[in-house]
């Protein structure tokens, strides 16, 4: 069931714009080589360039969501048709002196220019996705150019000529006889890039389908591949703003106009640029972060490196208390076993240390340094958590079980580690974080007009954003005269502190201050929109992180945590997206490969665990969009990564 929000409803703005494509044009064709005979052969098939370039409009009906789309284009629409024929007649051949059979060879051009009328639908069916669909139909005529010229040329045998001397002639040229209105069905996706609150770059792909012949005269379909861009720009609607999508309870009718609520009058005045408030989701989400099971040691050193040692006194120590961000949680690895050895005096523990294989000269000093490795963690457990140094066993190794690829310097530095393996899979299990609220921006953009009075002499400015609670959130400074618009842009830091402060809808404030050379400072402050609406969904997200270099194999603890987290989040309604992703080693063709492998991986385990669980979007990315820094050892091991992330509806 699709609900329709009150402001879906009210007007929205037009867009107009420009488009501009590449055709790679299909000529699709039965035509006899002599018009009105059919024993003289036929015309195959053939590819050529054209483009085409227009005016475009969309009008919103449902937003972003769904648009009423049509353009008026020009379209260069060339074609060539080849064919040869044997004539049933011989020829005396100059080289044998032999009669043989004539062959000729048959070219039709032709450099159509049509006018061309499309009218369709434009959708884009998920909010956080920037990708549309367009749909379309077209009918045009051929009003600039329809000329053609056709020729023939002698192949076999060689040497023979036509009578007036030549190898090849034109047997045809001017206007094609009974050309007409060409219709087409076209079918096409895109991507949408913000330039700025109005405008829109839009790069599209598509394909048209002929659904008629050219010509009366013949036979002559033309479909085409096409890639383009188009550029829109938003035409203001109405004077009041309508307040932003929201599903359900429905949000204001309308967002507040922005208001000076300080000094207003020249020399200086500070104001929001009319556009889409700001607006932040709120989200319920659980989160799994599953723990590497490795210690990274620096080159042939056996002290622990300073980001896995805790500063806090053990006893105030809480999973719970931890960033929810998967690096701040792996570096606490050392204290989350500790504390949870601490709980369960079950749980006995194998370090392993292990070298590069290169870092000292002999075999000896190198399987000492690994000792030494894993005594060192063995030490931390037990001064920090008091674990007896008789639960755990010492285990070193000239290289680790699982190598990384030693090809590499990147490689070489991930073999220098420790390897922590339990008796019980919950003590090195995932730390999960279950119903948080998550604030993300959804319209992070807003715009600020500033006007100065030239008499002024300013000598530096300041812009400052307060919360509600007047807490300052950004901070933007300059020499010299202001810009005449500064621009706001909250990333996903600020809004998680400031989500939670906010209500429903409420606004933020901007204050610029102003320093001029005889050491005089002006304020002008304004105040424009905030909204906080709430996601109809609750999210679950898992990251399997432990796929070894160049392995797409789903390992026990992984396929463990993949039942269990599945198994709590899925229900009628649920819906899945699985990513695969590489580190950057390697090339760049397998790494895809491999990450479309751990992928698929994912995806069919998860439907063995849950049938009725659907999938959106299941691919591989490789290197495409590193999450993690790849200049340390765990930042490539997190980023070999598969994220899950389950969608169900709030019940």
């Amino acid at each position: 069931m699709l609900i329709v929000s009150a402001p879906m409803l009210q007007a929205q703005p037009l867009r107009i714009g420009v488009k501009g494509s590449y055709l790679h044009v299909q000529n699709v064709s039965t035509m006899p080589v002599l018009l009105g005979s059919t024993d003289c052969g036929r015309f195959q098939d053939g590819v050529s360039p054209g483009v085409q370039a227009g005016l475009t409009v969309d009008y919103p009906i449902l937003g972003a969501f769904l648009e009423i789309s049509g353009a008026l284009v020009y379209q260069q629409r060339p074609a060539q048709l080849v064919t040869r024929t044997t004539d049933d007649y011989t020829v005396l051949d100059p080289r044998t002196t032999s009669y043989v059979f004539l062959e000729r060879e048959h070219v039709f051009t032709s450099d159509l220019g049509y006018i061309t009328a499309e009218l369709g639908f434009r959708s884009q069916p998920f909010s956080w996705l920037p990708v549309y669909l367009r749909m379309s139909v077209d009918a045009g005529n051929p009003i600039v150019n329809a000329t053609y010229q056709q020729t023939e040329e002698i192949v076999a045998p060689s040497g023979v000529l036509f009578a007036d001397g030549t190898q090849r002639r034109v047997v045809g040229t001017g206007e094609f006889p009974g050309l007409g209105t060409s219709v087409g069905g076209y079918g096409g996706v895109g991507a949408v890039l913000d330039l700025t609150d109005r405008v829109q770059i839009c790069p599209e792909i598509g394909y048209r389908y002929g659904l008629n012949s050219l010509t009366s005269r013949a036979q002559w379909q033309q479909s085409w591949w096409s890639a383009g861009v188009q550029m829109r720009f938003r035409l203001d609607g109405d004077d009041e703003e309508p307040a932003p999508e929201e599903v359900p309870p429905p949000p204001p009718a309308a967002v507040p106009e922005p208001e000076v609520v300080a000094e207003v009058s020249p020399p200086a005045r500070l104001s929001a640029v009319r556009g889409r408030p700001l607006e932040i989701q709120q989200t319920v989400v659980t989160q799994t972060f599953p723990l590497l099971p490795y210690v990274f040691f620096d080159s042939a050193s056996a002290a622990i490196p300073a980001r896995y040692v805790r500063t806090v006194p053990g006893e105030a120590f809480s999973e719970a208390a931890i960033p929810k961000l998967t690096l701040p949680i792996y570096y606490a690895v050392l204290d989350i076993l500790g504390s949870r050895m601490v709980r369960d005096s079950s749980i006995r523990l194998t370090v392993i240390g292990a070298t590069d294989g290169r870092e000292l000269s002999s075999s000896s000093d190198r399987m000492r340094l690994a000792g030494d490795r894993a005594a060192a963690v063995v030490h931390y457990l037990g001064s920090r958590w008091n674990i007896d140094a008789r639960r755990c066993t010492v285990v070193p190794r000239n290289r680790p079980r699982f190598e990384s690829n030693v090809d590499y310097a990147e490689g070489v530095e991930e073999n220098r580690r420790v390897e922590l393996v339990t008796s019980d899979a919950e003590a090195l299990g995932p730390v999960v974080h279950r119903r948080f609220l998550e604030y993300v921006p959804v319209q992070p953009y807003q715009d600020l007009a500033v006007t100065v009075d030239d008499s002024l002499d300013v000598q530096s400015w300041e812009m400052v954003l307060t919360q509600p609670d007047g807490t300052p959130i950004l901070n933007v400074p300059g020499r010299g005269r202001p810009p005449q618009q500064i621009s706001i842009n909250l990333d996903s830091t600020v809004t998680s502190a400031l989500g939670p402060r906010l209500q429903d809808l409420d606004s933020l404030e901007a204050t610029l201050t102003l320093r001029q050379s005889d050491g005089r400072s002006t304020q002008w402050t304004a105040r424009f929109p905030i909204v906080k609406t709430t996601s109809t969904f609750e999210v679950s997200r898992l990251s399997l992180i432990v796929f070894e270099y160049d392995d797409a194999s789903i390992t026990g603890p992984n396929a463990v945590m993949m039942r269990t987290v599945i198994s709590s989040a899925v229900s009628d309604g649920s819906r899945a997206r699985v990513i695969g992703s590489t580190d950057r080693l390697g090339e760049l063709e397998h790494n895809v490969e491999l990450s479309e492998q751990r992928a698929r991986s994912v995806e069919q385990l998860a439907r063995q665990i849950a049938s009725q669980l659907i999938f959106d979007d299941v691919r591989g990315v490789g290197p495409g969009s590193l999450q993690y820094d790849n200049a340390l050892p765990e930042g490539r091991f997190y980023c070999r990564t598969v994220s899950l992330t389950i969608t169900t509806p709030l019940r």
